[in-house]
């Protein structure tokens, strides 16, 4: 079957979305391990920020990892889909918070400052977080210690 007006039969459609999909992921791969889109946003991270930090000073060794791990971070915390920046920020505090990252505790605390977030919201995250992070660190403990207890009574 033609496509309308077009010459090429299905197929041939096919063939040409495959070989177009083809080129579109080989310059992505390339744009990825590209050099010059490192620097350029290194700079940027620079310009704004003043250093790159500790993770991407070492991922910068690597434009193929640098660039799409920037490139997502952007993508997430610049232009979330569903959620507004200042939001954004304050689930990345309270997910630096759970997991003890210090210095992304630091970036993401300035930065929803940055998006409008006042010293009362970051506190509450903070709460939110450290109360989740308890619960979750109590109820992995008291597992392994129900376990041991139940090893216990059997022995005895």
């Amino acid at each position: 079957m033609e496509a309308a007006g077009s010459g090429v039969d299905g197929e041939g459609l096919i063939k040409m979305a495959n070989k177009h999909e083809g080129s579109i992921l080989k310059k992505a791969r390339e744009l990825m391990k590209d050099k010059e889109l490192s620097e350029a946003l290194s700079g940027l991270i620079e310009k704004k920020r003043g250093a790159l930090g500790f993770l991407l000073g070492i991922l910068k060794r690597r434009p193929s990892t640098f660039n799409p791990f920037v490139l997502k971070g952007l993508s997430l915390y610049r232009e979330p889909h569903a959620l507004d920046t200042k939001t954004a920020e304050l689930v990345a505090v309270s997910a630096a918070s759970a997991l003890r990252c210090e210095h992304c505790l630091e970036v993401h605390m300035a930065r929803a400052l940055e998006e409008g977030a006042n010293m009362d919201e970051i506190m509450d995250t903070l709460l939110i977080s450290g109360s989740i992070s308890d619960s979750s660190t109590l109820s992995v403990a008291f597992r392994k210690y129900r376990q041991l207890e139940g090893r216990i009574k059997r022995k005895s």
